[in-house]
């Protein structure tokens, strides 16, 4: 029988939290570089109006008979890193999307296009282009799942704040599914 000696114990466990404070150190001097705060980042939302994608069959055009499938961003969530001195925030987003399709298709894979926008004062400052690829199995009709963006870069103007920018996300859409979403009334919160 293995007995434990309690001062081993205390020993170790003194030695433990003086090795773990002085992680907190470290993370105090480069949280004044680098600044994981929400309260720092840029706001991340779903344009509304662009928020859902009916893909048609080209066979058919826009008509509701024509609907592959239907991808819906429901979520996003945003984390930054703000690097003061060089007055840039690194947003990496995450995007929650749901896609649905008719009963009884074969396995399918599809590319969605989609944009992330930086925006100030309504302006937009960047614009980038994005690929969803999305896996329906053999007979589902729906699936959902997520996407993430491992890097935007937002420069920050020396005189404003990383969270006066915002991050606009959506669906690139054609102006037939604009046109589908708008009677449909798919186009609005």
């Amino acid at each position: 029988m293995r007995h434990t000696n309690p001062a081993r114990i205390a020993a170790a466990s003194a030695f433990a939290l003086s090795i773990l404070s002085g992680c907190s150190t470290y993370d105090a001097a480069t949280s004044y570089l680098f600044s994981n705060d929400a309260l720092q980042c840029p706001d991340a939302v779903i344009l509304a109006n662009t928020a859902v994608l009916p893909a048609f069959d080209p066979a058919k055009g826009a008509d509701p008979s024509g609907v592959i499938y239907t991808a819906r961003m429901t979520d996003v969530s945003t984390r930054c890193d703000y690097a003061k001195r060089e007055f840039t925030a690194d947003a990496r987003l995450v995007i929650s999307y749901t896609a649905t399709r008719p009963p009884g298709g074969e396995a399918a894979k599809f590319r969605v296009p989609y944009f992330v926008a930086v925006t100030n004062e309504g302006v937009i400052a960047d614009k980038q282009n994005f690929w969803l690829n999305m896996e329906f199995q053999k007979g589902a009709t729906s699936i959902s799942g997520s996407e993430a963006v491992d890097s935007v870069i937002v420069k920050v103007d020396k005189a404003k704040k990383p969270y006066e920018y915002h991050l606009i996300v959506g669906f690139q859409l054609t102006k037939a599914q604009i046109d589908y979403n708008k009677k449909m009334g798919q186009d609005a919160p």
